[in-house]
């Protein structure tokens, strides 16, 4: 859980309209050495649909997912979500090719955008309205970088203001790129849980998340 001082935050203080987030479901998985992890289930529920709920409960009112591997299926598992889009990529393509795919699909002039991977089965709905609320912190034009103790997290929000330089930039260097050429506008923001840490990549991980009574379970039969 949070801490109590992120327990009154309410629906983060920016209005949904104004407020953008691209979803990456693109990932080809190959670690899992099977399965796609973005199907498989966490305590009953396809781990992609999962994210896109905790997203939308912000709320957020310009959603973006970009799919690839398996895109059909991942998009049926979607397609009864209001307010979100589709974009879809080539398997196995480069992160940053799915970032700037997503960032074309918004519309212009949105206040922040946050940019999220789909396997990150801890992450809530509370975890990313405390996020925004410290991006809200921020100085004018910045972007927030989640960390735990060290470690790099997702999802990172970005001013809507950066995101026409990203797009100039390309998706080489990308959004990634982009940042750590203007470390100036990056800020850590040191996070109260490992929730913005912890993914689902390997079988080890379905694992760890066990461990922590979390149910991993297999994607359903088609």
């Amino acid at each position: 859980m949070l801490p109590d001082e992120s327990r009154s935050i309410v629906p983060a203080p920016i209005d949904p309209a104004r407020l953008g987030a691209v979803l990456l479901a693109a990932g080809s998985a190959v670690r899992m050495g099977g399965p796609n992890k973005l199907l498989m289930r966490i305590d009953g529920e396809p781990l992609v649909r999962r994210m896109l709920r905790a997203l939308q409960r912000v709320p957020i009112g310009h959603l973006v997912v970009v799919l690839g591997r398996d895109a059909q299926r991942v998009r049926v598992e979607l397609d009864t979500f209001p307010l979100r889009a589709f974009c879809r990529v080539e398997p196995g393509c480069d992160q940053q090719v799915s970032v700037d795919a997503g960032l074309r699909a918004l519309p212009a002039g949105l206040d922040a955008i946050v940019i999220a991977l789909a396997d990150q089965p801890l992450l809530e709905t509370e975890d990313l309205r405390w996020l925004l609320a410290r991006w809200r912190e921020l100085p004018d034009a910045s972007a927030a970088i989640p960390f735990h103790r060290g470690a790099r997290g997702n999802p990172v929000v970005i001013a809507g203001a950066i995101r026409e330089a990203v797009l100039q930039a390309g998706p080489v260097p990308g959004c990634r790129g982009w940042l750590a050429a203007n470390p100036q506008r990056v800020h850590r923001v040191e996070t109260p849980n490992d929730r913005f840490v912890v993914d689902l990549d390997t079988p080890d991980d379905a694992a760890r998340l066990a461990q922590r009574g979390v149910l991993v379970e297999p994607p359903a039969s088609t």
